[in-house]
């Protein structure tokens, strides 16, 4: 998990200072509401949240201390790991030991938490003249996918997107040179495919890059094993969502439009999880005990060549003094078959919150078209559109320039993905969680797999 000293570290004290002095855009215009009148019946409260590691959160977290001082209200953070802070959530609300006003949810769980009615409705908020910014309105500007994924569950608003996160991949290009094209062309028969534009050219260029101390890569002796992957089988979130990516551009996809388990029809289910398996060969041996954070860190250390990421890990693959291995040497691009879920993850407002107005004035100060794009810079995954279309991030010196001309390119040629969301997916998670592990163990096949999390499904779902 990344801290928020490393966040410090990156940002540092005066680009922070810089980030927090820019002016509110449009603070000159006249408005009959403002957030220091709305927030004044919360001055003096402490809004309490939770969220991940990553650069978005940790962007907002920067933000915080800004907010205090416009409406007088406290904004703490605690960081954890998102699968820790869904099991957390759901404790504090059976057993009310502890409590949160703005939780981070992933988006599987959209129509977890509504249903057990342990989160407010936005609309209670939305609808309140004295709480709603008239710049903000989460429908018309969010990207429309987020509003479409991450938002609504059976019709009614209860939460809105963190971010805006894209799964995409990344290989190394530094470490591809006149010599290693020639030697893959003798090894497998074809021109080295950059990228890669089917999952046994991933593999190969995976096997391909696989190499033991002592061998020479793009002209230099290696010092340490390299691996041309890394697949993540650890019992956590992590594998489901690496696991889904493939899914879903074998055209695969977990229920059919009403809701029932389609998982194990047909056999796209069964080559997705094929292909992580056949990944193991060339993964950092580690795997077992792997989650996005290894994948950030072992491509960060310049020990892989191609692997899943995330929107929100390119802020730190790209900073020099801390990622060596990969700060200006990496080439992201889609999966072969182009599809991403959209994913935002979600800020909920449990039922539980003791200051549930005030967190909401956070909420949707952090969504103001300004303040998302004032993230950007230091590593936010805004979820407005207008944002994206801004300028600055259109200019090929642009850090993230990589990263977000993907994300246009996965919108334009509609390949964002909604994923659903019944309330089973608590348990579902668990059940995929569970049984990818297991086969990433060697303890079952991809089919005896696939198998098994359908008819758990089933079960779970009462089919």
């Amino acid at each position: 998990m990344l801290s928020i000293s490393k966040f410090s570290h990156w940002l540092g004290a005066a680009a922070l200072a810089a980030v927090l002095a820019v002016g509110t855009v449009g603070a000159d215009k006249a408005q009959a509401w403002t957030l220091e009148e709305a927030a004044k019946p919360y001055a003096g409260t402490e809004v309490r949240g939770i969220c991940d590691g990553y650069a978005p959160c940790m962007a907002y977290v920067g933000l915080t201390e800004e907010f205090e001082k416009l409406t007088g209200i406290k904004v703490k953070f605690d960081i954890s790991d998102l699968g820790a802070i869904q099991t957390q959530f759901l404790t504090d609300q059976i057993t009310e030991a502890s409590y949160f006003d703005l939780v981070e949810v992933v988006s599987f769980s959209t129509g977890v938490f509504p249903a057990q009615g342990f989160v407010h409705d936005w609309s209670t908020f939305i609808g309140n003249a004295a709480l709603k910014d008239p710049e903000v309105n989460f429908k018309e500007d969010l990207v429309p996918a987020l509003w479409d994924v991450s938002v609504q569950y059976d019709g009614n608003l209860y939460s809105v997107p963190t971010k805006y996160v894209l799964s995409l991949m990344v290989y190394r290009h530094d470490l591809v040179n006149d010599e290693e094209m020639a030697n893959f062309k003798a090894k497998f028969g074809y021109d080295m495919p950059l990228p890669p534009t089917t999952w046994d050219q991933y593999l190969h260029l995976s096997e391909f890059y696989t190499r033991k101390t002592g061998d020479t890569m793009a002209g230099k002796v290696l010092e340490k094993n390299f691996y041309g992957t890394l697949v993540p089988f650890k019992r956590h979130l992590a594998v489901l969502y690496d696991y889904e990516r493939l899914l879903i551009n074998f055209g695969g996809r977990y229920v059919d439009d009403s809701g029932n388990v389609v998982l194990d029809e047909g056999d796209a289910a069964v080559k997705a999880l094929q292909v992580m398996l056949d990944a193991r060969e060339f993964s950092v041996p580690g795997y077992m005990e792997s989650t996005w954070d290894e994948e950030y860190s072992e491509m960060c250390a310049g020990n892989v060549f191609i692997m899943f990421t995330w929107g929100d890990t390119t802020p730190y693959l790209e900073i020099p003094g801390d990622c060596p291995g990969s700060a200006g040497n990496m080439t992201y691009f889609p999966h072969p078959g182009g599809k991403s879920i959209a994913e935002g993850n979600n800020w909920m407002i449990p039922k539980s919150a003791k200051n549930p107005e005030a967190a909401y004035l956070f909420a949707q100060w952090i969504n103001r078209k300004d303040i998302q794009a004032r993230t950007m810079p230091v590593g936010g995954n805004p979820t407005r559109s207008d944002v994206y279309a801004m300028p600055e991030w259109n200019d090929p010196n642009w850090t993230n320039y990589q990263r977000d001309q993907v994300y246009s390119w996965l919108e334009k040629n509609d390949m964002l993905v909604a994923r659903p969301n019944p309330p089973t997916w608590l348990a579902w998670t668990e059940i995929f969680t569970e049984e990818l592990s297991n086969a990433g163990a060697g303890n079952q096949d991809a089919a005896t797999t696939i198998a098994n999390i359908a008819k758990r499904m089933r079960d779970a779902a009462g089919q």
